[in-house]
């Protein structure tokens, strides 16, 4: 495997785990408090189901993610890694989500194009073979 193809298929671990983390604590904060107000427009729920659905999914991306590294599930991540790519379309593309200015728009396109070649590091570790002592 090229040093390339290693190290985009290692920042799409890095960049999953960020994320399932990045959702688990935003629930743990939201359960925390007891105040299920979080408003994320870009996700198809609301209220007490969004706070749930995030510390389901962060638990969820934080195992898949494990395993993969591990070398188990590998497709398991590659489905996860997609899924993540096509919500983040369908919800900032898709959705009647407003961009605050050029920035915001910016942003959520670097956003998109970081799921992308997290995807593509997903699909890169099937070209990865380790090698057996």
């Amino acid at each position: 495997m090229s040093v390339m193809g290693m190290i985009v298929r290692i920042y799409g671990y890095v960049f999953h785990l960020l994320v399932a983390l990045f959702l688990l604590g935003l629930s743990i904060v939201a359960l925390s408090t007891g105040m299920h107000t979080l408003r994320l427009d870009v996700l198809p729920w609301s209220g007490t189901a969004l706070t749930w659905w995030l510390f389901a999914l962060g638990l969820t991306g934080i195992a898949i993610t494990a395993l993969a590294v591990k070398g188990i599930l590998r497709v398991v991540f590659l489905v996860w890694s997609v899924a993540v790519l096509l919500m983040m379309i369908k919800g900032f593309v898709f959705s009647p989500h407003v961009f605050d200015g050029w920035a915001d728009f910016r942003l959520t396109l670097l956003w998109i194009a970081g799921a992308g070649l997290a995807a593509l590091g997903a699909w890169m570790q099937f070209r990865y073979r380790p090698n057996k002592r």
